[in-house]
C-alpha cells in the first residue's frame, strides 16, 4: 500500500508525493472515473502521510504506522464509507468524523479522515464536513474519493485541492489484468470494454452477469423487430440488479456503432465479441440518429443516478431506442 505500487497516474503520484514529502494541505478531492483507482492511490496518500520512515514521499511499507493502515486498524485513520444497504452516505457518518478530526492524533503527528464515494454524500452531510474544510485542525488531513465532482456543492470543491485521474491507456489496464493472473484471451476482450478503468476491467473479467450483458446485446442487434412485450420482459428480466450493466453495454453499443459509422473497419471497438453484429447495425444507421440513441442512454443513466425507477427507466429506454431505430429505417 504505496504510491510507488501504483500502475499508471504518473502526475498524480508525483504530485502526492511531494505533498508526503513536503507540506500537505488539510484537504484533498480526487476524482475520476469508476474503477481507475483512486481509493487505491487515497490509501496509499495516507499511508505515507502517517508512514514513520517516509522516503522520496512514500510509505515505507513496513513500520507500525504502515502495518496498522493495512490491517485497517490505525487509529489515527478514519474511513467513511456508503453502508451497502443505502444509496447514500448518512448525515450522522459526516458528522462523527468532523467530531473524529478535532481530537489529538494518537500515534502520529496528524489524523487522516478518508471518504469513499463522497459525491454520496446529501446536501446536510457535505455542510456537515464545511466547518472542518473552512476552520481544518492544524493536524487533520481529509481525502475526498469521489467519481462524479459535479454532484458535490460547490463550497466543498472550492475548499479542497482537487487531484484528477483519469483512464488508463489500454495497455496499462491489459498489465493490471496480466499481474493479476488473468489469461490473454479474456483480456483481449475486456480490456476494450473497461474504458481505461483498471476495476473495470477485473469486474468484466470474473463477471457472473455474462448472460444478461448477451440479453442486452441481443436486445439490441434486434431493436427494430421487437415489440413492446419484448423489451419489456427484457427490462424485467434484467431487473434492477443488472440495470447498471446493461446501460454500460447500450452506451458502449452505439459509441462502437457511431464509430464504424465514421471511422470504419473496426479500431476501437469495444465489444470485440460482437464485431459483426455491430458493422451490420452501422451499416444500416444515420449518424444523426445513433447520436440520439446515446442522448437517450445518458439521460437514462442520469435518471437513474437520481433514483428514477430502474426497471422502468431500463424499459422505456428500450421503448425510445426502438423508435428511433425505426425512424431510421427506409
Amino acid at each position: 500500500m504505496n504510491l510507488s505500487a501504483v500502475i499508471g497516474h504518473e502526475r498524480v503520484v508525483r504530485q502526492l508525493r511531494a505533498a508526503v514529502g513536503g507540506h500537505a494541505a488539510h484537504s484533498y478531492l480526487l476524482a475520476g472515473p469508476s474503477g481507475v483507482g483512486k481509493t487505491m492511490v487515497a490509501r496509499a496518500f495516507l499511508a505515507g502521510l502517517l508512514c514513520d520512515a517516509a522516503r522520496d514521499g512514500d510509505a515505507c511499507g513496513a513500520c507500525a504506522q504502515c502495518v496498522r493502515v493495512a490491517a485497517g486498524t490505525h487509529p489515527d485513520v478514519h474511513v467513511v464509507a456508503r453502508e451497502a444497504e443505502r444509496r447514500d452516505i448518512r448525515t450522522e457518518q459526516a458528522r462523527d468524523v468532523t467530531r473524529w478530526l478535532v481530537l489529538q492524533p494518537l500515534m502520529t503527528a496528524r489524523k487522516v479522515a478518508l471518504v469513499e464515494d463522497a459525491e454520496c454524500l446529501n446536501e446536510h452531510g457535505q455542510n456537515a464536513l464545511l466547518k472542518t474544510l473552512e476552520e481544518p485542525p492544524g493536524s487533520a488531513v481529509l481525502v475526498l474519493v469521489a467519481t462524479d465532482a459535479s454532484l458535490l456543492l460547490p463550497t466543498v470543491r472550492s475548499r479542497c485541492q482537487r487531484i484528477r485521474l483519469d483512464p488508463l491507456p489500454p495497455a496499462l489496464v491489459d498489465r493490471v489484468l496480466a499481474d493479476r493472473g488473468i489469461a490473454a484471451d479474456v483480456r483481449a476482450v475486456v480490456v476494450p470494454r473497461a474504458e481505461g478503468s483498471p476495476g473495470r476491467a477485473l469486474a468484466l473479467a470474473d463477471d457472473p452477469r455474462a448472460d444478461a450483458r448477451r440479453r442486452i446485446l441481443d436486445q439490441l442487434a434486434r431493436l427494430g423487430t421487437a415489440t413492446a412485450a419484448d423489451l419489456s420482459a427484457t427490462a424485467q428480466a434484467l431487473g434492477r440488479d443488472d440495470t447498471d450493466l446493461a446501460l454500460a453495454t447500450a452506451l458502449a453499443w452505439y459509441r462502437d456503432v457511431l464509430g464504424l459509422a465514421l471511422e470504419g473497419p473496426g479500431v476501437g471497438v469495444r465489444n470485440v465479441d460482437a464485431l459483426d453484429v455491430l458493422r451490420a447495425a452501422a451499416a444500416r444507421s444515420h449518424v444523426p440518429g445513433v447520436l440520439g440513441a446515446l442522448e437517450t442512454v445518458c439521460d437514462t443513466i442520469r435518471d437513474v443516478e437520481r433514483n428514477a425507477n430502474r426497471v422502468l427507466a431500463l424499459e422505456t429506454m428500450l421503448l425510445g431506442l426502438r423508435r428511433l431505430e425505426r425512424a431510421a429505417q427506409p
